[in-house]
């Protein structure tokens, strides 16, 4: 995912899904505040619950977009 990419999501509710150390995906709903360049770690997304490096990001939705799948 690019930095572009990931600022049209600051700001809202997302469910994230991203590679964790040991490579497995992980998933969680979270508030993303911020896209930024972190010292040592590179560009990261910063929300309510961890930084989350770019690079390690597997996909993004939107709480908006979930709600649609759902509801169809």
């Amino acid at each position: 995912m690019s930095f572009k990419d990931a600022q049209q999501y600051i700001g809202l509710e997302c469910a994230v899904a991203w590679r964790d150390r040991r490579g497995e995906v992980q998933e969680r709903k979270l508030f993303i505040s911020d896209v930024t360049f972190v010292p040592l770690y590179g560009i990261c997304l910063i929300t309510d619950y961890m930084e989350i490096r770019l690079d390690r990001v597997v996909s993004i939705r939107a709480a908006g977009e979930m709600a649609e799948t759902a509801a169809a």
